[in-house]
């Protein structure tokens, strides 16, 4: 019985709805928002109906008035129980006829001097249902209502109760704006987590994958490299000159190679870090450039990089190239979407006292206004093909939570610049 009981309750608050774990803010909301639907229905129809009887009058407009947010508040919970698109206009709703009521009774009830409290609950429920925002809204039109009725309207109310109540609201503004930007930025700062844990262990079990293709591939690697340095060896005792053949054999030499060493840049890059390292910038932009280098060369993309003073930075280096890789890989992609005949790539480093600002600009056009504001967000792509809309929120991610830095974008007069600020000592990362 208890259990059924539990379940009513659940299903009344939540509006039937369920709610994954990345919810969570919008499943407390709906609970905050159905309490206030259901508070203000009983206590309106209670004020109501104890006008009615002669209890406690509160004349003619506002019962009638009570009575018909009575019904708003019944018809915003039947709302909320439909498509989650609708919490917005719901809460919205519920502001605005609660408002009104309430305006309706500073106006004609002039015998209760408590009436102002009920701008001060609104305004609480809206910051904890709508956020600042919302909340602001509300102090700010119930002080203007209170000002403006006193000008214009005999409420009965003494200049100290007038300033009592405006600068109330005032401090209400602020703590409960305070509090909510608080709750608003925890569940933020957790789903960020959260999402960089998950990034965090595909990225792990694909070291794991690639621990296992570098084990397959490095023994036949090997052994080709073997025969061919047998096969030069001969050559060379033998006396010969080197001939087209073995010209061929040193190239396919050095294509194992490389491809030895590319397994062991893949194996490092995807091997999670728990600690710092101390790299030079001209190997973390040589380390960046492994990785691009095929896609440029097949897009036909010249890179640039600009003259720098080489120094060290203390840093996750994997968690900077995999940011750097999405950044690089995102102005490709646009180069190669938006067919560009020259295109270039630019990438220029400045040093501050504790700051290395790594930036990377295209010829690409730029980003459209309207949208640059947004390319940051979450699952956003504007590309024609393979956009998944992550790369970039990723590497913002990457950057401003794991490393404590700061990633921005501009257009310039060639295209987009991406700028990456990383602090240049490890302390900066422990804050």
């Amino acid at each position: 019985m208890k259990q059924n009981k539990n379940f009513f309750f659940e299903n009344l608050l939540f509006s039937g709805h369920t709610f994954s774990k990345d919810e969570i803010l919008l499943k407390y909301q709906y609970k905050i928002l159905n309490i206030v639907l259901i508070v203000v229905a009983i206590f309106s129809f209670l004020f109501s109906t104890l006008s009615v009887l002669d209890i406690n009058p509160l004349g003619i407009i506002q019962t009638v008035t009570n009575y018909i947010l009575v019904v708003f508040m019944v018809f915003i919970m039947i709302w909320l129980r439909g498509s989650k698109k609708h919490y917005i206009q719901s809460a919205y709703l519920m502001y605005l006829t609660c408002f009104l009521d309430f305006l309706i009774a500073f106006i004609f009830v002039p015998d209760d001097e408590f009436r102002m409290i009920w701008f001060y609950l609104l305004a609480f429920s809206a910051y904890l249902t709508g956020g600042t925002k919302a909340g602001n809204t509300i102090i700010i039109l119930s002080i203007a209502v209170i000002l403006l009725g006193s000008i214009f309207i005999d409420t009965q109310l003494s200049q100290k109760a007038i300033i009592s109540s405006v600068l109330g609201l005032i401090i209400a503004m602020l703590f409960f704006r305070s509090y909510t930007i608080k709750i608003f930025d925890f569940e933020k700062e957790i789903t960020e987590q959260k999402s960089l844990m998950i990034t965090q262990s595909r990225f792990a079990a694909m070291g794991e994958m690639m621990s296992m293709i570098a084990h397959q591939w490095r023994q036949p690697l090997s052994t080709t490299t073997l025969m061919i340095a047998n096969e030069r060896v001969k050559s060379m005792v033998k006396g010969k000159e080197l001939t087209e053949h073995d010209k061929i054999l040193e190239k396919i030499s050095d294509t194992m190679i490389y491809l030895s060493d590319t397994i062991d840049d893949f194996q490092t890059y995807f091997k999670p870090e728990k600690s710092t390292q101390k790299i030079e910038i001209s190997k973390l932009i040589q380390r960046t450039r492994q990785f691009t280098d095929t896609r440029l060369k097949v897009a036909k993309i010249k890179l640039h990089v600009e003259e720098y003073k080489n120094e060290s930075i203390e840093i996750y280096v994997n968690e900077v190239i995999q940011a750097l890789l999405n950044i690089c890989n995102n102005a490709i992609d646009i180069l190669q979407d938006r067919d560009v005949n020259d295109r270039h790539l630019w990438i220029s480093i400045k040093s501050t006292d504790n700051n290395l600002i790594i930036s990377i600009e295209d010829n690409g056009g730029g980003i459209d206004e309207d949208i640059i504001e947004k390319i940051f967000d979450p699952y956003f792509s504007k590309k024609s093909k393979n956009g998944t809309g992550l790369g970039l929120y990723m590497a913002k991610m990457i950057i401003e939570t794991h490393l404590r830095g700061a990633l921005s974008v501009v257009n310039t007069s060639k295209g987009a610049c991406f700028s990456v600020s990383l602090p240049k000592h490890s302390k900066a990362l422990e804050t």
